[in-house]
């Protein structure tokens, strides 16, 4: 018994201590650092806030800005990677015509770093970008303000994020797909049910779990979205593709305002947690 226990101890031991020093430890930090006035400089600066940081974030303005555009993105780039995943993963699976280059085409992004979808991104739609040279080619006067103009920008990003992830949930419903009870399938074709009432009735029901992992995965993607959002507008124009992240990277390390971007950090901490509690919801009765 000893030596099984030294044999658990050993294997779980490594495991604990990287979770304990790059999650627990961090995550503790930056709790107590959310009730102190800190610059970053130095241990002995850290003033004791309490709650101030709490009573400030309820009356600022800008942190309810990026929190609404977080929580669209939350919503809105869950439900378009997913559906758009899922779609293509059916049409690949299906082994259409073309669904060797739909493949390659939604796995492309992946191969890339968010920061060089966005220097492609800002090729493509920059004042002096790709869309910009055709419009002026037809007669447009003025560059399209993609990244510069407050009603254009978030979609811009939003776009652009969409683009880079999408082939996540794709790879999460293909490989769903391959586990699929084929006799049951066959089955319902034989009785002539469509395709499409066989995806509504097998196919969905069979792929709650999977869906619910894809779903969750995406949201909690939204919630620190950072670098595509950072390096097409950082933010702007007038705040309006501010995030949760970029706002605490401007709190953190452009104001030095370390205790204020400790509860921006709390905020998305915990939205990211709210989103994994909705798995076993929408896994349902499938687990």
């Amino acid at each position: 018994m000893k030596r099984q226990g030294r044999a658990r101890a050993l294997f779980i031991g490594p495991a604990f201590l990287m979770v304990l020093v790059f999650v627990l430890v961090p995550l503790l930090a930056t709790v107590a650092l959310s009730f102190t006035v800190w610059s970053g400089f130095g241990l002995n600066t850290i003033k004791w806030n309490g709650m101030g940081n709490y009573f400030t974030a309820v009356q600022d303005g800008i942190l309810g800005e990026a929190l609404l555009h977080t929580l669209v993105f939350v919503v809105v780039m869950t439900l378009l990677v997913n559906i758009g995943g899922f779609a293509a993963a059916l049409l690949i699976d299906t082994r259409v015509r073309g669904s060797t280059f739909l493949r390659v085409a939604m796995f492309l992004p992946l191969a890339v770093s968010p920061v060089v979808t966005s220097l492609l991104w800002s090729q493509i739609v920059g004042p002096y970008g790709i869309i910009n040279r055709i419009a002026a080619g037809l007669g447009v006067p003025d560059p399209i303000g993609f990244t510069s103009d407050p009603s254009l920008a978030f979609h811009t990003v939003l776009a652009a994020t969409i683009w880079q992830i999408s082939g996540i949930p794709m790879l999460i419903y293909y490989a769903g797909l391959q586990g699929l009870p084929h006799e049951r399938m066959e089955a319902a074709r034989l009785d002539g049910a469509r395709y499409l009432s066989r995806v509504r009735f097998i196919v969905i029901p069979y792929m709650r779990p999977v869906i619910a992992s894809a779903v969750v995965l995406a949201m909690i993607t939204a919630w620190r979205i950072f670098e595509i959002v950072f390096v097409l507008t950082r933010g702007g124009p007038n705040n309006s593709t501010e995030v949760l992240a970029t706002y605490l990277y401007e709190e953190g390390f452009v104001d030095n305002r370390y205790g204020y971007a400790s509860v921006i950090a709390i905020i998305i901490a915990v939205g990211a947690i709210l989103s994994t509690l909705a798995r076993k919801r929408i896994a349902g009765d499938a687990e």
